[in-house]
């Protein structure tokens, strides 16, 4: 065996690199990836290192060649990347699924703002206890939700009305501190 290799494929990501490896890895063939772990850590020196490159000993280079030659490159675009609500119907839906599917993510967003929201306000509320610029944000981002006019969850409410609580209580010290204190 000769201790010479053969760069097949230069690539730009580990992943890429990594499925590349797979593939001849799968019909018998040694591979070794030069820089992946450089350009897997430092990804913008990608270009300067010249990528990822896949090598192979010299006497599997043609079978190598020849078996990258048989498929064609995959291009992964910004599509590819997008999750699709729905997808346990399978990819042959109609658009018309497709518009009932986008509608309801844009309905259960609503939804998903008011709760994180609640949290938010919850939370700022706990530690404007201790920061109290946080508790003047928590008491106005309460205010905001109660008057929203949104029906909250039970859940919700809790956090809601402990928060105003919890702003009310320092709110009115501070005032007091203030007021009293400041004759």
């Amino acid at each position: 065996m000769s201790d010479d290799f053969v760069t097949v494929a230069t690539l730009n990501t580990p992943t890429e690199a990594s499925l590349v490896r797979n593939q001849l890895e799968a019909e018998g063939i040694r591979v070794f990836l030069s820089d992946e772990e450089a350009v897997g850590m430092a990804w913008y020196l990608g270009n300067a290192i010249g990528g990822i490159k896949v090598q192979v000993a010299a006497e599997d280079a043609d079978r190598a060649f020849e078996l990258l030659d048989e498929h064609d490159p995959v291009t992964i675009g910004e599509e590819d990347w997008k999750t699709v609500e729905g997808f346990e119907n399978g990819w042959d839906e109609e658009e018309e699924d497709a518009d009932v599917a986008e509608d309801t993510a844009e309905e259960s967003a609503p939804e998903r703002d008011l709760d994180q929201d609640v949290n938010r306000a919850f939370k700022a509320a706990v530690l404007g206890i201790i920061f109290f610029p946080i508790q003047v944000y928590s008491f106005f981002l309460l205010l905001d939700i109660l008057f929203s006019g949104h029906s909250l969850t039970p859940v919700q409410q809790k956090k809601v009305n402990i928060g105003l609580l919890l702003d009310c209580l320092v709110l009115s010290g501070w005032a007091y501190i203030l007021l009293v204190q400041g004759n």
